[in-house]
This record gives structure tokens, C-alpha cells and sequence, in this order.
């Protein structure tokens, strides 16, 4: 599954899903062995489909297309600036701890960690349940940020845990400014007449 990351098929994609939330641990130990492919790009062959699907399985509960096309748009680009943010931020956190690790790797640990926070977002339009959906999705990145590292950072082990630390503080954080940021939006959408 980890092995085929760029110009996956439908079932490729599923199945990578799949392996990442229910079983990260054998998803990570996969991925960490497998050999980069050139011309790689998580962004485009992972991130973005995903978070793609997840808006258009928004488009039946918000029900007006151009209102759901608003809120599409908004929170494409707020997803993948997420992804940078974070992305960038685990970079310059592993330097800090003179850790080298490529800007891919990096990329997946966010990409990867992002995807329960990703397919929840529907979830959003709940109202009260919805921030302890938003809370059991973090808690689960968290778990698969943890895994992740444990696996790409083994020849790192005394350094790892520090970074380990602030990366799983700043999935937190992020996907609490993405829940609270959605959901203002949502409010915002409420109010505009149809």
C-alpha cells in the first residue's frame, strides 16, 4: 500500500486510507522502507484528492450548490495551508534539533497525520457533538503523527522525542484553528440568504 503513492489507482487510494487509519503502525513501517519515487508529490497524489472528496461529500448537507461551492473553495485552501503550515513548522523544528530529515518525509508525517482531521470535516455541520468529533480526530492524527515519527526517526532515537512532542502540540493546534475557522464559516453561511 505504501509503496505506490504517486499515480495511484481508485483502490490504491481507499486502501491507503484505509491502512493509515486503522493500521498506522504497519502503514509507517511500510512506508519508511519503501524507496522514494522520483517525481513524487503528496500534495498533488494524496492531500489534495483527499481533501477533495471531502468536500464534495459536503455538497448534500450544505443543499444550496453555490453556498457549498463557497464553503469548498474556503476550506480547500484553508486544508492546504494547513498542510504547508505544518509542513514547514516540523522542518525547522527538526533543525532546531539538527535532525535531518527530506522536505518528503516531512510532507507525509503532515499529510498523513492530517487525513482523519481531512475526513471529518463534514462532521462539522453537527453543531454540539461536533467539537468532540473535531477532538477524537486530533487525538488520532496525533497517534499517527506518533507512529510516523517512531518509524522515519529510528536512527534519531534520544532526538526523536522532543520534535515528537511539538509536533503532536502543533497538529493540535492547527486542527483546532481549522475546526473553529470552519466552523465560523459555516455561521457565515447560515446567515447568507439563498
Amino acid at each position: 500500500m505504501a509503496q505506490e503513492i504517486t499515480q495511484m489507482d481508485l483502490k490504491n487510494f481507499f486502501l491507503t486510507i484505509l491502512a493509515i487509519l486503522f493500521t498506522p503502525r504497519r502503514f509507517w513501517q511500510e512506508y519508511s522502507f519503501r524507496t522514494p519515487e522520483s517525481g513524487e508529490n503528496l500534495q498533488k497524489d494524496y492531500a489534495l484528492p483527499v481533501i477533495a472528496m471531502v468536500q464534495l461529500m459536503k455538497f448534500p448537507i450544505i443543499g444550496t450548490p453555490r453556498l457549498a461551492m463557497f464553503n469548498a473553495l474556503a476550506t480547500v485552501v484553508l486544508d492546504i495551508a494547513a498542510l504547508y503550515l505544518i509542513t514547514g513548522v516540523m522542518l525547522r523544528l527538526l533543525e532546531r534539533e539538527r535532525i535531518v530529515l527530506p522536505e518528503t518525509a516531512a510532507t507525509a508525517l503532515a499529510a498523513f497525520s492530517l487525513t482523519p482531521i481531512w475526513l471529518v470535516e463534514p462532521f462539522y455541520f453537527l453543531g454540539g457533538f461536533s467539537w468532540l468529533i473535531a477532538a477524537v480526530a486530533t487525538g488520532w492524527a496525533i497517534r499517527i503523527l506518533g507512529e510516523g515519527m517512531r518509524f522515519l526517526f529510528e536512527r534519531h532515537p534520544l532526538s526523536a522525542n522532543p520534535p515528537q512532542r511539538n509536533a503532536a502540540l502543533l497538529i493540535a493546534v492547527v486542527s483546532a484553528a481549522i475546526f473553529l475557522v470552519q466552523r465560523s464559516f459555516h455561521r457565515l453561511i447560515d446567515t447568507i440568504p439563498v
